[in-house]
C-alpha cells in the first residue's frame, strides 16, 4: 500500500512556526541575560549621626508593574525592606531595622533601588543583597557596609606622686583606634592601653596611659590618635614642670592653667566687693557721738 505523502504546505507552517517560536526564546533569553543588577560602590562607609544610602541600580523600566525589590542581610537573610505590588510591604520586615529604612520611590522606575538606612551603629556594619525582579529579567549586588564615629576631644588626667608622673587621656570614637606616645626626641614610649564598648551610643571608650619614672624638672611629650577609618588624626602636646619639691604644675595647651587663674582673679574679686559693701553699711548704722560741754548726747 502506497504511503500517503503531506502536503507540502503544512510542513511549511510547521517549519514556520517552530522558527518563530526559536526566535522568540531567543529573545526572551538574550533579554533575561542582558538584565544587571549592579551597585556603584562594593563598600560603603556609614558615619554616626548620618543617614547611609546603599546604592544599587538596574535597567530602567517605564513601569512598577511586576517590579520586586528587596533588601536584605547577606549572612542570615534579614529583610531590611521590600518594595513591590506598588508600594512598600514592611510585614516581613526585620525588626531590628524598623522604622529606619526607605526607597526613593520617584527613581525606582528610572532603575534607582537605593535603599537608605537612618541611625545606624556597629550593628549594622556587614554585607548587604540587593534584589530586583521585573518583567525585564532578575539579578541580585552585594554591597558591603562599614561604620565609624569621630573620637571626641581626648580628656588628659596628670597624677604625680613622689617617684613618678602619670598621664592619661580618655575619649570615645569607633572603631578601634591607632595610639601613640612620644617623647621630645619623637621615641616611641610604652603606654598602656584599655578599650571597653561598644555602648549604646555606637562608641568605644579608650583609656591610654603613660607612666614616667623620675621624670626631672621638666617633660614634654606628645600623645597622637589616628582613626583610620576617617581619615582623623587628633595630636596633643603635653608639657610638664616639677618644683623641686615635686609638687606639679601642668598645662596642656594652656587649657588648664588659664581658667583656673581666671576663676581665682573672679573670686577674689566678688569677695572684695562683698567685704567692701559689708563694711560700708555698718558704718552707716554706727551711732554718732559728740560732746557739748560735759553732757554727751548720742543721737538715735
Amino acid at each position: 500500500m502506497a504511503s500517503r505523502k503531506k502536503p507540502v504546505c503544512f510542513k511549511a507552517v510547521v517549519l514556520g512556526l517552530g522558527f518563530l517560536c526559536d526566535s522568540w526564546v531567543g529573545i526572551r533569553g538574550s533579554s533575561l541575560a542582558a538584565f544587571e543588577v549592579s551597585v556603584p560602590q562594593q563598600r560603603v562607609l556609614a558615619v554616626r549621626g548620618r543617614p547611609v544610602v546603599l546604592g544599587c541600580s538596574y535597567a530602567p523600566s517605564n513601569s512598577l508593574e511586576g517590579l520586586v525589590v528587596t533588601w536584605q542581610t547577606a549572612e542570615d537573610n534579614l529583610v531590611l525592606h521590600s518594595f513591590y505590588y506598588g508600594q512598600d510591604q514592611l510585614d516581613q520586615q526585620s525588626a531590628r531595622y524598623r522604622n529606619r529604612t526607605s526607597m526613593f520611590r520617584p527613581l525606582l522606575g528610572a532603575g534607582n533601588a537605593s535603599l537608605r538606612l537612618d541611625r545606624v551603629g556597629p550593628q549594622d556594619s556587614g554585607r548587604y543583597l540587593c534584589s530586583v525582579d521585573s518583567l525585564q529579567g532578575n539579578g541580585k549586588a552585594e554591597v558591603q557596609l562599614e561604620y565609624a564615629a569621630f573620637y571626641t576631644e581626648p580628656k588628659l588626667n596628670i597624677q604625680v606622686h613622689p617617684s613618678n608622673i602619670s598621664l592619661q587621656y580618655q575619649s570615645e570614637g569607633y572603631p578601634a583606634p591607632q595610639v601613640q606616645w612620644t617623647d621630645s626626641a619623637g621615641r616611641n614610649l610604652t603606654a598602656r592601653e584599655e578599650l571597653s564598648g561598644p555602648g549604646e551610643d555606637g562608641l568605644l571608650s579608650l583609656r591610654t596611659s603613660v607612666t614616667l619614672k623620675d621624670p626631672g624638672p621638666g617633660v614634654n611629650l606628645s600623645f597622637t590618635l589616628r582613626n583610620a577609618a576617617l581619615g582623623q588624626v587628633l595630636e596633643r602636646p603635653v608639657s610638664l614642670r616639677l618644683a623641686s619639691d615635686d609638687i606639679g604644675h601642668c598645662t596642656d595647651c594652656a587649657r588648664v592653667t588659664i581658667p583656673l587663674i581666671c576663676f581665682l582673679c573672679l573670686l577674689l574679686l566678688c569677695l572684695g566687693l562683698a567685704a567692701f559693701a559689708y563694711f560700708r553699711r555698718k558704718r552707716n548704722r554706727m551711732p554718732m557721738a559728740y560732746c557739748n560741754g560735759s553732757e554727751t548726747i548720742t543721737s538715735a
